[in-house]
């Protein structure tokens, strides 16, 4: 409209100035006329386009004419130029209509335009919101939940590090040219104190090393006082070796030149690495409350604690102090990382000789609860070590049971605890085949690492995702914990339970046998809620997609479509994915971040296909990328292969006998995924993915009178308030098995999720028919499990080559010796396998076997 106004005020100015020149100009007396007149004839025409006259034309070219007449003189020139001016009056005239007829015009196709829209209305594309992840749980930690945490912060959008933005007020030459050398020197200084001489004098590791000598001294038979100070010499001498070795040397310099050695270096290997600004604030407002922060990571490769200590300096976070395993204390790095933060301990223990090093644990846990007490942050692997799977390990408790001892016994009188998952599009320390072929792993050396340091910075390995989950108080979820009675061993019905390690770091038996259950929740906990935030990279996406759905090959299209539901099922269930863009593109990037090793293009027929290395080896590198994926259709899977085990010829199955083969798959799959958080019931989680199923992807036919959404939710909150001996009122529900191709090709592909660690759990029961009346050891055993897997695999019974992994196998025998079937000894670094008295016979071992082996039933 403004410029259509613009446009009509150039107009009549061009015709003021054609007047003028028709008009002689000594008809104007003055300059004060000719000023007059114009001011008048502009005037008049800004008022008339503000009020919207209709015969604006005809008005301002009578104005005109009045205006002429008062100010000019009467000669014979006069009716020439009234002559004129009625010519410009009928031009007028004439553009009054065209100008009508242009505005009919208009409306008419503004009306077909309207009416086009109507009948077709284009697709509105809005951008979707990136969930938050990582926040607290809702029966645990709710007043946690509601801190640290804003709107505003969960809408910032994700941010490369890697591109550091100089601040506004810093664009100098120098601080341009020296950006991260700038950065690097205004970061916050922190006062990091070394503790090692106050773990020396305190008095529990006095009493440690004076318990050691007394029961050294009653065990030999040398009875004189100078032999007694002898020994408590020889164990004060170990024990400040100990404290020596173990000890951190964070050097507040030493993070800075590392901050920029870092700033140089990843962008050589990383295009970069990812994290939520949000999540830097909830971690910055923690670090203000004057508590020990705890940060608890997965574990993927030894850049993850490099990359999080790089973060947190970075974000004016003080930096933590990190536990490493003592195989890394080699000749420079070890210096590197102690210098950064790491402290060394011992990573697995003789069982027999590990509960008697009183002075061991006394120097750990000193070292610790005097470092808390200083005000440390700590960082420590729930998992123990590196995942050999892709999948989140079982944890291990001995460090989270020396930070909650602390936390029981007064030292410090509240922790805030910090799960983060960490993921990378391209796995940077290598792939773990050697070990899952059942060969020893090689201990790291000076010229492994350099070795592995020129190779990493001569290749690339994509983007790096770091999502710090919302920090949650240790105290609010003790107090909730024991307010809620879940701790004990009757609390929850059907709740698995395992054993602590007793190879890793003392098991749990630094704390009171009253406490062990406790921390195997909280540490269990911390595990379910890492799997859950972590982020789903491209690389993940499309070997999950290829193992399970497209394990002959699939053309671009299919796997475009299959991708596309994929991301729609990840959006679904709240979970994040590190890609975006078209699924094409995502497609195309993830086949060459993986390899020609990994995933090969085939042209057949003017067609394109992809198609994985689905064999050995190479499928368990592309397993690996896959299992990142598998744990959220995990209890999925396992319900369609419980399924199968059921007898359905009547083409129905009963809900009960259903839940209870789901119940125990998920018995016999324990080691491999946690199904549940520890303050949930795994019976109603395995009832509400039932009903998720028949609602969602109706593998079973619905009846509209009982299975509608609202009656499904109804059940789930009647499940949730009624007591078990009331639960057993309900009539027993029936489903009816779906016929319909589209339900049995669900439930196919959900089956062949877990099918192959399903495989490796059957061989491992039949193999055990070897030991009956013997006795073998683990390397022994293992190697004959693999070479029974082998044969089978080439007769064809065994269907899937990734059945053949260690991790898999050793899992197996975990749940076997807890069942009471096997037997385990161990000393030194040997373990021996041997079946339990009642069970070393051929049937036990057959019934074993037929337990697992139902579920390999086909449809």
């Amino acid at each position: 409209m403004f410029g259509n106004m613009l446009e009509s005020v150039v107009g009549f100015n061009i015709l003021i100035a054609i007047l003028l020149a028709v008009v002689k100009f000594d008809a104007f007396d003055t300059i004060y006329g000719s000023f007059q007149l114009v001011l008048v004839l502009q005037a008049t025409y800004f008022i008339l386009i503000l009020r919207g006259v209709n015969k604006m034309v005809d008005v301002v070219t009578n104005r005109v004419f009045d205006t002429y007449n008062r100010f000019s003189p009467l000669n014979n020139n006069q009716n020439e130029s009234l002559a004129t001016l009625s010519s410009l009056k009928r031009f007028a005239r004439d553009q009054k209509f065209k100008k009508a007829l242009t505005r009919e015009a208009d409306i008419k196709a503004r009306e077909a335009q309207l009416f086009d829209i109507k009948e077709h209305a284009p697709e509105v594309h809005t951008t979707k919101k990136r969930p938050f992840m990582g926040l607290c749980c809702q029966n645990c930690t709710l007043t946690s939940r509601e801190s640290l945490v804003s709107k505003t912060t969960e809408s910032l959008a994700l941010r490369n590090i890697l591109n550091y933005q100089l601040p506004q007020h810093s664009n100098g030459f120098l601080h341009r040219t020296f950006s991260h050398l700038y950065q690097v020197y205004e970061l916050k200084k922190f006062d990091y104190p070394q503790v090692a001489d106050l773990v020396w004098k305190d008095e529990r590791l006095k009493r440690a090393i004076e318990k050691t000598t007394i029961q050294q001294f009653q065990d030999s038979e040398i009875s004189d006082d100078e032999f007694y100070s002898q020994l408590l010499k020889g164990n004060q001498r170990r024990a400040r070796k100990l404290l020596y070795d173990m000890r951190s040397t964070l050097s507040d310099f030493l993070l800075r030149f590392t901050s920029w050695v870092l700033y140089k270096l990843l962008s050589c290997f990383l295009t970069s690495v990812v994290v939520h600004p949000g999540q830097v604030e909830m971690l910055k407002k923690a670090g203000n409350s004057n508590l020990p922060v705890i940060f608890l990571p997965l574990h993927r490769s030894h850049l993850d604690y490099i990359l999080i200590s790089f973060i947190l300096l970075n974000n004016n976070i003080r930096s933590p102090l990190v536990a490493a395993g003592d195989n890394l204390r080699i000749p420079f790095f070890g210096s590197l990382l102690r210098g950064l933060g790491a402290f060394f301990i011992r990573r697995r223990m003789d069982p027999a000789m590990g509960r008697k090093d009183y002075i061991y644990k006394a120097v750990l846990h000193t070292y610790m609860n005097n470092c808390l007490r200083a005000g440390h942050n700590m960082e420590f692997f729930l998992e123990g070590g590196r995942t050999r799977t892709g999948k989140p390990c079982m944890p291990k408790y001995g460090i989270l049971s020396v930070i909650l001892d602390t936390f029981m016994d007064g030292t410090i009188e509240d922790a805030l605890l910090v799960p983060i998952s960490v993921n990378y599009e391209k796995l940077v320390d290598g792939n773990f085949i050697r070990e899952q072929l059942g060969k020893p792993k090689e201990m790291e050396t000076f010229g492994s690492a350099i070795k592995g340091i020129w190779s990493v910075l001569n290749s690339n390995y994509g983007m790096m995702r770091i999502d710090f989950n919302q920090p949650f108080s240790l105290r609010e979820l003790v107090k909730t914990f024991n307010m809620s009675g879940k701790m004990t061993p009757n609390g929850v019905k059907k709740t698995l339970k395992s054993n602590p390690s007793t190879t890793s770091l003392y098991g749990t038996d630094i704390v009171s046998e009253e406490l062990k259950t406790l921390v195997e929740s909280i540490s269990k906990h911390i595990i379910y809620d890492c799997a859950q935030s972590t982020c789903i990279m491209s690389t993940n996406a499309l070997a999950f997609l290829l193992l399970t759905k497209h394990r002959e090959g699939a053309s671009i299209e299919e796997l475009v479509n299959t991708l596309d539901n994929l991301r729609k099922e990840l959006e679904y269930a709240g979970r994040d994915i590190g890609f975006s863009g078209d699924s094409l593109d995502v497609i195309n990037y993830a086949v060459d971040m993986l390899g020609p090793a990994l995933v090969r293009k085939e042209r057949t027929n003017n067609e394109e296909i992809i198609k994985p290395i689905a064999i050995l080896p190479n499928v368990i590198e592309l397993t690996y990328y896959s299992n990142t994926v598998v744990p959220h259709f995990a209890l999925e899977s396992i319900v369609a292969i419980a399924i199968g085990a059921l007898d359905k010829s009547s083409g129905s199955v009963v809900q009960q006998d259903l839940v209870d083969n789901v119940l125990d798959l998920c018995d016999i799959l324990q080691y491999e995924f946690l199904f549940c958080k520890p303050c949930q019931s795994l019976e109603q989680v395995v009832s509400s993915c039932i009903d998720d199923l028949v609602i969602r992807k109706q593998i079973f036919l619905v009846d509209d009178a009982e299975d509608t959404e609202l009656n499904v939710r109804s059940r789930k909150l009647a499940r949730q308030l009624v007591d078990d001996g009331e639960e057993e009122q309900y009539p027993e529900k029936v489903y009816k098995v779906n016929p319909n191709k589209s339900a049995v090709d669900t439930l196919s592909y959900l089956r062949g999720i877990l099918m192959p660690l399903v495989e490796s759990y059957s061989i491992t029961a039949f193999a055990l028919d070897k030991l009956v009346g013997r006795q073998l050891l683990e390397s022994e055993l293992i190697k004959d499990i693999f070479d029974e897997l082998k044969m089978q695999l080439s007769l064809g019974t065994v269907k899937y080559d990734e059945s053949i992994s260690v991790d898999p196998i050793k899992n197996a025998l975990k749940v076997f010796q807890k069942w009471g079937t096997l037997e385990c000894h161990s000393e030194k670094k040997l373990r021996l396998y041997y079946l339990r008295d009642d069970q070393d016979d051929s049937e036990s071992v057959k019934a074993l076997y037929h337990k697992v082996n139902k579920y390999r039933q086909s449809f």
